[in-house]
């Protein structure tokens, strides 16, 4: 009778143990998420929205006609963001992806008149790529010089395709899968943008081929003009790009 009762109390005890069902704590994936307009709130399509560390874009996405824009696969913190295109001023901000509200923001691009720098005279283009012109006249036979008309008769669909043709140039996808990076004897050429240096960046990284006015590839050292050379990169060549924007 003893062996019975204890039996009996021991299945009175365990049974609702068993009915329980494991708890586990779901871990969600930070991601920054949002819609993108103009001042007038429609949504503003072909954005890129990308994350920036150490002057290196390392992902991005684009908008699609609806303005909106998901970024996954980010590590729990502080997201450096840079927002732009062609046409709007440009963007940067932090966001907290550990916060709810990384997956509702509401970003306004605020126009910018870039658009009257393609039907600007043709002697107001020479003042405004004046140093570009003297480049090419001084530096000819140094240096590979692309204006509006070569650009848009190689037709890119980034920035490095560019310089395909050159010859003892070896263009590669970028590890982070953001374009292609441009070696010339293994050496990471320097990036010039409107006389401001990018240092370490990808050509690819920081403009769009429809963002290019005028653009000098100096394979080498020799023709470099003085104040872009620096004695301790002189195998690595020199990219010198000129935007819409300047």
């Amino acid at each position: 009778m003893q062996t019975r009762f204890f039996l009996s109390l021991a299945f009175l005890v365990t049974t609702p143990l068993q009915g329980q069902q494991p708890r586990t704590n779901e871990v969600t994936e930070p991601t920054v998420a949002g819609v993108i307009t103009d001042v007038g709130g429609l949504p503003i399509s072909d954005v890129e929205v990308g994350i920036i560390r150490g002057n290196r874009l390392q992902q991005f996405v684009i908008t699609g006609p609806d303005g909106k824009f998901l970024l996954t696969g980010l590590p729990r913190g502080v997201v450096p963001l840079r927002i732009r295109r062609l046409g709007y001023a440009m963007q940067f901000r932090d966001v907290d992806a550990r916060l709810p509200s990384s997956a509702t923001l509401d970003i306004v691009l605020k126009a910018v008149a870039s658009e009257l720098d393609e039907v600007t005279i043709a002697g107001t283009e020479q003042v405004r790529l004046r140093e570009f012109y003297e480049h090419k006249e001084q530096r000819g036979t140094f240096a590979r010089f692309l204006e509006q008309t070569d650009i848009r008769r190689l037709g890119p669909t980034n920035s490095s395709d560019l310089f395909r043709s050159v010859p003892g140039i070896v263009i590669s996808s970028a590890s982070t899968g953001a374009g292609y990076t441009i070696r010339i004897r293994g050496c990471q050429p320097m990036v010039w943008v409107d006389r401001q240096r990018v240092p370490g960046a990808e050509l690819d990284e920081v403009i769009k081929p429809e963002e290019i006015d005028a653009i000098e590839f100096y394979p080498s050292s020799a023709g470099i003009p003085a104040q872009y050379l620096e004695r301790g990169n002189r195998l690595c060549g020199l990219i010198l790009v000129w935007t819409k924007t300047q």
